[in-house]
């Protein structure tokens, strides 16, 4: 529905509908660091650097300027050269 909204630029039609503050609201409790970079084209990354108690990964989030993907890229193989994620699964997963 909102691919069609925007195909026909009736965004208005969303803002009546009372559509986009609750999905915005949802989309940011959900992933509230990634959206602000989604919107503004800049590149943008998490990796995993570092595992809870439990297994899981935590994730550090980097940024990069706007057109600027191959510094994250080639910073991401910097991290993976030096701390090696590739081959670790989260423990829930075994």
């Amino acid at each position: 529905m909102i691919k069609a909204v925007g195909g026909l630029n009736a965004a208005w039609l969303l803002n009546a509908l009372g559509v986009i503050k609750p999905l915005a609201a949802k989309t940011f409790d959900f992933m509230p660091c990634t959206a602000v970079f989604n919107v503004t084209g800049q590149p943008a990354m998490s990796v995993p650097l570092h595992w809870n108690e439990a297994g899981l990964p935590i994730g550090m989030q980097f940024v990069g300027r706007f057109g600027d993907e191959s510094t994250l890229f080639r910073l991401a193989g910097q991290l993976e050269r030096a701390k090696p994620w590739a081959q670790r699964v989260p423990t829930a997963y075994l």
